[in-house]
């Protein structure tokens, strides 16, 4: 697609940049960047509504259902929410952005009826992908953030293995979003191809999504990877993710934190992603090479699709088709000790409803932890 100009979007007044996600796709770090250069935006008539930095209740509503997990469950959809959102769009001088990851969870009828309230002529959707092989790590650890008790294997295992009625809930839900053919085919014959675009997430160009959007928006190149957040929101290491999964085992249940607070909940898990850096020895969460190849295997026909589709495309498709290669294999239950900076980490994050973030804990904590090992 022709590369806008600060002075013009792919959206026209008074319409929806509507961006589905898919989840693990760079999601949260676009709706951050978009959240934090609200002040900002309205300078290039866009704005970013709300508060918050992805916009779930608004998803919510338009698709009427309960998203996400939450204790006690997750809040009903308001269903003046979305009719309002849409009102003010259209009362906007300009482009109005609409983020969330759940909207790709939509079925042909919900859909239907989210670009219906809109108007086609209004709505441009974007689907931002990355690379399935680079995906599956990122979704299991989500499990274990949601309290759940599968290890990674064995979740690999039923994703790509298992038939129904054996497939896990969450494995069906895992390809209700990751079958990326139907999804960008679902919204390409509903708004058509021409209102449809498709961004490559490359992990090897971090600024990539950023400038993706810029180019969407019509702002100017480097203006929202200005407003990027500089978290440390790295993935779990072996570590972390054993103790995560002996401490739902541990909670029971197997469906999330009743016995914890939400607060405490994401306070455990945030101080200890966030309030510390794992050292470069640490191990990492590798994928086999079976289930990068079925991966990769399926990726080629999902990248076919979307090119016969003739879809906009910001990026390389063929890096969302690549073979990812594994190290050689490693036996994960050998892995039995948190580091003490990660147990204190996570205890003080749980303690506390506002997690340190991007600090990581050095000093006191790293020398207390080698003196206890020492003879």
């Amino acid at each position: 697609m022709q590369k806008a100009s600060p002075s013009t979007s792919v959206v026209p007044a008074g319409g929806i940049l509507l961006h589905i996600g898919v989840h693990k796709t760079g999601t949260t770090a676009i709706q951050a960047a978009l959240a934090n250069a609200r002040p900002k935006l309205g300078t290039y008539a866009v704005q970013y509504p709300g508060t918050h930095q992805a916009h779930r209740s608004i998803a919510s509503s338009a698709m009427n259902r309960r998203l996400g997990w939450r204790p006690g469950g997750a809040p009903d959809p308001e269903p003046a929410a979305w009719q309002e959102f849409i009102r003010d769009s259209r009362s906007f001088a300009g482009v109005t952005v609409c983020s969330s990851e759940f909207f790709a969870e939509s079925d042909d009828a919900t859909a239907k009826s989210i670009v219906d309230a809109i108007g086609v002529e209004n709505v441009h959707v974007v689907i931002t992908l990355r690379n399935l092989g680079k995906i599956l790590p990122s979704a299991w650890q989500q499990l274990l953030k949601s309290g759940y008790e599968v290890d990674y294997a064995e979740w690999l295992d039923n994703a790509f293995n298992a038939v129904e009625p054996e497939l896990h809930a969450k494995s069906r839900n895992f390809w209700v979003r990751h079958r990326h053919d139907i999804v960008v085919r679902r919204w390409a014959d509903l708004v058509g191809p021409e209102r449809v675009t498709v961004v490559v997430v490359d992990d090897s160009d971090r600024m990539g999504i950023y400038s993706a959007f810029e180019q969407l928006l019509g702002i100017p190149a480097g203006e929202l990877a200005a407003f990027r957040d500089e978290s440390n929101n790295r993935s779990m290491t072996v570590p972390e993710a054993q103790f995560l999964r002996a401490l739902n085992i541990a909670v029971g249940g197997g469906k999330g934190w009743k016995p914890y607070s939400h607060k405490q909940h994401d306070g455990l898990i945030k101080a200890m992603t966030e309030g510390r850096s794992a050292p470069a020895g640490e191990l990492r969460i590798e994928t086999p090479q079976w289930a990068l190849d079925r991966a990769a295997e399926l990726a080629r026909t999902y990248v076919a699709v979307i090119r016969e589709l003739g879809v906009n495309v910001i990026g390389d498709l063929d890096v969302l088709e690549a073979r990812l290669t594994a190290p050689a294999e490693i036996d994960y239950s050998s892995v039995d000790r948190l580091p003490i900076d990660a147990a204190v980490a996570s205890v003080l994050g749980a303690m506390s409803t506002r997690p340190p973030r991007n600090k990581p804990r050095t000093g006191f904590l790293a020398r207390t932890g080698r003196k206890l090992f020492r003879s």
